[in-house]
């Protein structure tokens, strides 16, 4: 087993490709802390589907933005679970908004949740790893919105691209400490509404049309290469971005 008795934080593991990498990791070992924000049943569902695989499972309710917040979350692993030696910042929220119509509000709290809360989290487990004295491997989900623009989505592909650079900027900061920080950045992948879209013939025929593998991807293949960036096989890699996206960005179009 890849992660064998390790214990990793995943944000936003109550549903779609958060849900993935934890089922993933715990099948490869590890114990999981889900870290949510709203949705109790999503968080108890993955929570007993992990407990299912016969791994321990810790539901923590927080605010990914909320800076006081973290570091009780992650005294709470420690002591619950006993060590802690991988983050997955995978929360996030999605809007399109018309960029004339967008109001403060929402700029504010999308960058919040999608780009602040990494530099939160990162910064609250590597400051314990480091007063620890070990390393520890984070994994930042980004998008293809990160370095492709589309309409409608000026908030979230700013955090996106963001996440670009404060990966390449934490993984040379937290080098000499054994940390390695990675971004995986997926493209159109079938889960959330893009898995609603599946039905939709228009969309089908775009997605043939538009992505080189002619599909969406899977959950699960975002999964297995974060389970890649977690485990010893990356010891190497760090401040590397890496695209999962059937060749999407290869295209002129976009889906």
């Amino acid at each position: 087993m890849k992660l064998k008795d390790q214990v990793a934080i995943v944000t936003g593991a109550g549903s779609g490709i958060g849900r993935a990498i934890a089922l993933r990791f715990a099948k490869e070992g590890a114990d999981i802390v889900i870290v949510y924000s709203r949705n109790d049943a999503n968080a108890q569902e993955s929570a007993a589907m992990i407990q299912s695989i016969g791994r321990r499972a810790l539901v923590c309710k927080a605010d990914v933005s909320d800076g006081p917040a973290l570091p009780r979350v992650v005294d709470q692993v420690v002591e619950t679970l006993g060590r802690l030696d991988c983050l997955v910042n995978n929360a996030g929220i999605y809007e399109s908004v018309p960029f004339l119509d967008m109001p403060e509000r929402l700029w504010d709290r999308v960058l919040d949740v999608n780009l602040k809360s990494i530099y939160l989290f990162t910064q609250a487990v590597a400051r314990y790893w480091q007063e620890m004295g070990r390393g520890g491997k984070v994994i930042n989900i980004g998008s293809v919105h990160g370095v492709r623009s589309w309409q409608g989505l000026a908030a979230y592909a700013a955090a996106k691209t963001g996440m670009i650079s404060l990966t390449r900027t934490t993984a040379l900061e937290l080098a000499p400490y054994n940390i390695n920080v990675n971004l995986v950045s997926p493209g159109a992948i079938a889960v959330g509404g893009n898995q609603d879209l599946i039905s939709d013939a228009e969309f089908t025929a775009r997605v043939r049309r538009e992505i080189p593998l002619g599909r969406m991807g899977e959950g699960e293949e975002v999964a297995n290469l974060v389970l890649f960036l977690a485990s010893d096989e990356s010891d190497y890699i760090t401040g590397a971005d890496m695209v999962i996206d059937g060749g999407l960005l290869l295209h002129p179009f976009s889906v």
